[in-house]
């Protein structure tokens, strides 16, 4: 496994731009970046969900994954996350018809 040296924000901007996150019709991607060997994350989206919710939200979605993450429960903390942000996404870009998935379902280990 390779180290992690280095900011994790800066990290996290790459991997978004290297994942084509910013290349969606509504500009709505969303990274939860994880760097376990740090205990740190970073959740960033896009600026179509930024727009709708808000820092506020993230914020919010931060505060519930540290807490859990901080409980050791990081597998819930991560699910918790998740839920919150697709609750919003559900919301403001709800399912169409000639939606098509535009990002890689896959989770991304970034090489190592």
């Amino acid at each position: 496994a390779r180290l992690f040296w280095g900011s994790i924000e800066k990290a996290a901007d790459k991997a978004f731009l290297r994942m084509n996150m910013t290349r969606t019709r509504d500009r709505n991607g969303v990274l939860f970046f994880v760097v376990p060997a740090r205990r740190k994350f970073v959740v960033l989206g896009d600026r179509g969900i930024h727009e709708k919710v808000g820092q506020e939200f993230w914020d919010r979605v931060v505060a519930v994954v540290s807490d859990k993450f901080r409980e050791g429960d990081f597998t819930e903390g991560l699910v918790r996350g998740i839920e919150e942000v697709g609750e919003q996404l559900a919301t403001h870009f709800p399912h169409e018809a000639d939606d098509k998935n535009e990002l890689s379902d896959k989770i991304d280990f970034g090489g190592i």
